[in-house]
């Protein structure tokens, strides 16, 4: 077997060890040793042993490696090598050496544990290396090698041949150093009378290289697969030029990677270093250029080693060289691995749409168009597949490609999908005609469209009139009536009446009703296709029996003999009642990536219920929502069972809903049930069919010469009984609902269905389960939202609005406020020596307690002046006492006093020396002075004012980002900690590692999901009571 063809076989990886790898094993992997510096000649070809060798790989199309011979699509690249001067220390492996050298003698290389019987902690038999061997060894068994219990392994036994005890080799008698590094790579040792001296990179290889095999566990090596002094490099492996290509740029110089700058710099220190050890050079300068080296081979494995100037290019660019393309949230692991882009996704802006259900999604037809979902041909689903193939790629729902039986992927076309919708005539004499034979057919028509011998029963033409480019008149042409023939397929006329069973137009239709009510029978002769092409025409077998010419269904789930076969895939547009996975970034919890149903609608962004916010922390102002759209059949179950929104309308965090009633829903459900509320008949039914109700209705009720419903009896129809209830709304009172009709009484407000505090919700999700829980929010959201609509909830900026008077008594707070504290600070004088302070506060801290006390209660006093004027039927004070949007505090500061704004819980101290603004003079601390705002949102702010609230904003904002870089950090260790965790199938549902080792004897130390549970509660005692007894006590 050839290279080239070698090199196209494809591999299957048994394993993947990260190791050192061993100087011949790397010549012997290498291509070719790189020994000039130059990349490119002047006539663009490549100089042999140079760093762009073409033994290399290759990554101009059209030229063939010189090593496998295949093109650059084919070639698998290969490694060079540099073989160095001197040699040099990985620096990714300092940590290594350094304990290989206090762990073992300057000498004899041997560990510096005893060796000899009775010197073991606890058998006399044995020895102190035989005890931290099998300690190490008990370890790996237990933990492995990659947790911190190896590593304390590795790092007692340097303790104990690093003290004090151990200055002389208790196997050679050689007197011990302390080694030293003096980072990042060079390496000391200091004797006691001797001071000290420089190891180089020579002599640490000679004292790793006498290292006895049988000794490497006790620095944490495995003896079988590498050695402690690969990790002093004598050859550098260069990587193929397809991990570092160059570009050729518009001017046609050609522009390097940065691995391969800094490849030529180790070239040329390296080429250098050994003409002056030819030449016969002075020791300092041999060293020099070695060290020279030693920093280029460094730099090269990692530009960002501390203790070294990086690296930089022309430009003073840092350069990336092979840690910075690895590690980090840039790196190739978790950029290109982890985060790389995927198919059959797709990202658009998000919009709410409360029509749809929690459990439903919109996409536009355009993205519906472009992903698809592979089905598999089967005898129930054929006639369905028949049909989209027919529409093809270009109209929904059609489809974009099928896989044939011999997984090659074929692309529908305008011309294709006929083809593949259709049948083949099996007669040899049947084709669609050429330059030296012409169509001999019944149907020139049809081949224009469907040439020979491929066939559609129920296909219908219809004529057109195209002008000719060349003469410029008119000729017919042949197309396809699509409409027509899908009546065809599904068995109807033109006037949606069904067809006759032996209409030939019909034949597919009945085909189909056929095999799947008769399997196991032969079609009756109406039923069988003939080729309008030939005719089908009569054969005789060596028997005498005459049939007519086979034909082949393209999608038939049988071959030729009567055999089963896998049917072709389809890879189908997306339909409604497709599930996807929808995610919205950052994906901080389970609940960021849920599952829903699809619902192909116009439009271009994705649309779906209100409800659904809270989980996803999503709102409508540009932010945009990833589509991942599931391909296997298994994977569609599975996300359908486990990942349905509606299965998530618990929190797993606290055992309450985490989707339900935002806004609007509340602000509508308030509406509807607070006080004696009543809707004529007329309002209650527009209501009522928004949900579509189909039930009984309440009795009606009489007010002020009106008949209709009470708000709350329309709101009860959503409720099942089942369940008592009783909490206290946001205001303090009471709702109930009975069990028996589930009547709701008092005012439904954010902790009734709101998101993340709904009482109601969670009890009726808990007690009716998931799919009567989603039921009653898509019912609950529609319906207050239709009470909104009908009647005419708004709000504006003149609910805010306060009486003259009003304005005048806030204004007089403000100003007692601030004289108050004029006073306050006339008390304390200069010094405050005899201002009284509190215990365990100075007196200026006291002071500025005091202050703060004076200008919040000012600020209270003002809220409730603002307060007693909007009244309880303002659409404003009805958003904040609801819950569904803003707070009382929230509206006195808008249209009462904004306050004190506070840094810290302080009043202003920074800005200017001894003054928060140039405005003021110095050491004033007055109310105005400290940035006390007396105006309210609504009148504006005074321009001193705005600097003062700008100043307590900006901490708001800074400590919301660093709040978000230190969660998130957090997060990624707490998930990096717990990875290897997993809930076991014994009968106490332990925590275990993958060591088997037990964390928890129970999950959670209670056993209880929090997602099943009562707010935390394996279930909730009085419900229990209430089940049993009828009451708790």
């Amino acid at each position: 077997m050839s290279a080239r063809d070698a090199a196209k076989i494809p591999k299957r990886i048994d394993s993947i060890r990260f190791t050192l790898m061993d100087p011949n094993e790397i010549r012997k992997m290498s291509a070719v040793e790189v020994k000039t510096a130059d990349t490119y000649k002047d006539d663009g070809h490549a100089y042999k042993q140079g760093l762009m060798d073409p033994k290399m790989g290759v990554i101009d199309p059209g030229i063939r490696c010189e090593t496998c011979g295949n093109k650059h699509e084919e070639c698998p690249s290969h490694f060079g090598h540099i073989a160095l001067e001197l040699p040099v220390i990985h620096i990714g492996f300092v940590n290594l050496i350094k304990i290989s050298l206090k762990v073992t003698c300057n000498s004899c290389s041997n560990v510096l544990l005893h060796d000899a019987p009775e010197t073991h902690p606890l058998d006399p038999e044995k020895s102190e290396q035989d005890y931290y061997r099998d300690k190490v060894k008990d370890v790996i068994l237990k933990h492995g090698v990659g947790g911190s219990e190896f590593k304390s392994a590795v790092k007692d036994i340097e303790n104990v041949c690093s003290g004090v005890k151990r200055a002389i080799c208790m196997h050679c008698g050689s007197e011990q150093g302390k080694i030293i590094l003096d980072k990042p790579t060079t390496f000391k040792e200091k004797k006691a009378d001797k001071g000290e001296h420089k190891l180089n990179a020579r002599d640490i290889r000679e004292w790793l290289e006498k290292i006895p095999d049988q000794h490497l566990i006790f620095i944490g090596m495995d003896m079988d697969v590498s050695r402690p002094e690969w990790t002093i490099m004598k050859v550098l492996p260069v990587p193929p030029i397809t991990v570092r290509p160059s570009i050729t740029l518009e001017s046609g110089d050609r522009s390097e990677d940065d691995l391969t700058h800094k490849l030529v710099d180790v070239l040329r220190i390296n080429q250098r270093l050994r003409e002056n050890r030819d030449s016969g050079a002075p020791q300092l300068i041999v060293e020099d250029l070695w060290e020279l080296l030693q920093y280029h081979c460094t730099t090269y494995f990692d530009n960002q080693t501390s203790g070294i100037p990086p690296a930089r290019h022309r430009s003073g660019r840092p350069l990336k060289t092979l840690s910075q393309r690895l590690k980090g949230k840039d790196g190739r692991f978790r950029s290109n691995l982890s985060g790389k882009r995927v198919n059959f996704c797709a990202r658009t802006v998000i919009s709410p749409d409360p029509n749809l259900g929690i459990n439903e999604v919109g996409v536009p037809v355009k993205t519906a168009k472009e992903l698809t979902v592979p089905i598999r041909a089967t005898r129930r689903n054929r006639e369905q597949l028949r049909q989209m193939i027919l529409r093809g790629p270009d109209v929904h729902p059609g489809v974009n490609y099928i896989i044939r039986g011999d997984r090659f992927r074929v692309r529908i076309t305008d011309r294709t999908k006929y083809i593949w919708a259709g049948f083949r005539c099996l007669n040899p004499d049947c084709h669609s005609g050429s330059e030296e034979e012409p169509y001999m057919g019944y149907r020139p028509d049809l081949n224009e469209v469907l040439p020979a011998p491929n066939f559609l029963p129920g296909l219908v033409l219809k004529e057109q009139m195209r002008r000719d480019p060349m003469t410029d008149e008119l000729v017919p042409e042949w197309s396809v009536n699509l409409e027509r023939t899908l009546s065809n397929l599904g068995g109807e006329g033109e006037d949606g009446k069904p067809l006759a069973e032996d209409d030939p137009d019909a034949v597919i239709h009945y085909r189909w009703k056929w095999e799947v009510n008769n399997p196991e029978e032969y079609l009756p002769e109406h039923l069988e296709a003939k080729c309008p092409h030939c005719g089908s025409p009569e054969i005789e077998d060596e028997h005498g029996n005459v049939y007519p010419t086979e034909i082949e269904d393209r999608l038939s789930t049988y071959d030729r003999e009567g055999n089963p076969r896998p049917g072709v895939v389809v890879e189908r547009h997306l339909i409604d009642g497709d599930v996807t996975i929808f995610n919205r970034q950052p994906s901080l919890h389970r609940m960021s990536m849920l599952v829903h149903e699809i619902r192909v609608m116009e439009g271009k962004t994705f649309r779906f219920n209100l409800a659904d916010c809270t989980p996803y922390n999503a709102d409508f102002d540009g932010d945009e929502m990833n589509l991942h759209v599931i391909q296997s059949e298994e994977a569609r179950a599975e996300a359908r069972i486990l990942m349905r929104v509606q299965e998530h309308i618990i929190s797993p965090r606290y055992g309450g809903s985490v989707i339900g009633g935002i806004h609007d829903h509340i602000t509508g459900a308030y509406l509807l049930t607070h006080g004696e509320a009543f809707l004529p008949t007329h309002i209650a039914m527009d209501v009522l069919s928004s949900i579509g109700w189909e039930g009984d209705l309440p009795e009606t009720v009489e007010r002020n010469g009106q008949t209709g419903f009470l708000g709350s009896q329309i709101f009860s129809l959503l409720v099942r009984g089942g369940f008592t209830l009783n909490f206290k709304n946001r205001a303090g009172e009471d709702v109930e609902v009975t069990r028996s009709s589930g009547d709701v009484s008092g005012s439904i407000d954010k902790r009734g269905i709101g998101a993340e505090d709904g009482r109601l919700l969670d009890a009726v999700v808990q007690t009716h389960g998931t799919d009567v829980g989603a039921d009653f929010i898509n019912k609950m959201t529609k319906m207050t939202i239709a009470i909104c609509t009908s009647m005419g909830f708004t709000t504006g900026i003149d609910d805010e609005d306060l009486p003259p008077e009003a304005k005048e008594e806030i204004e007089q707070i403000n100003t007692k406020a601030s004289a108050d504290v004029d006073a306050e600070l006339l008390k304390f004088g200069k010094d405050g020596r005899k201002y009284e302070a509190r215990p365990g506060r100075t007196p200026h801290e006291t002071l500025e307690e005091n202050i703060l006390t004076i200008l919040d209660t000012a600020k209270a006093e003002t809220g409730n002046v603002a307060k007693a004027q909007l009244g309880d039927d303002n659409s404003a004070v009805l958003m904040a006492t609801s819950g569904a949007r803003g707070s009382m505090d929230n509206l006195a500061m808008m249209a009462g006093s904004i306050g004190q704004p506070k840094v810290r819980g302080k009043r202003l101290e920074r800005g200017y020396q001894d003054r928060v603004l140039s405005h003021f003079p110095r050491k004033v601390k007055g109310s105005k002075e400290k940035g006390f705002v007396s105006s309210s949102f609504k009148r504006g702010l005074e321009p001193t004012e705005f600097f003062m609230l700008s100043v307590s904003g900006r901490e708001s904002l800074v400590d919301t980002a660093v709040r978000t870089s230190k969660s998130g950090y957090m997060q990624r260790r707490l998930i990096n900690a717990m990875d290897d965790l997993k809930v076991s199938k014994d009968a106490m549902a332990s925590v275990r590692n993958t060591a088997n080792r037990i964390i928890q004897f129970e999950y959670g130390e209670d056993g209880t999901d929090p997602a099943r549970s009562r707010k935390g509660d394996p279930f909730d005692v009085n419900q229990v009571l209430n089940d049993a007894i009828g009451g708790a006590n």
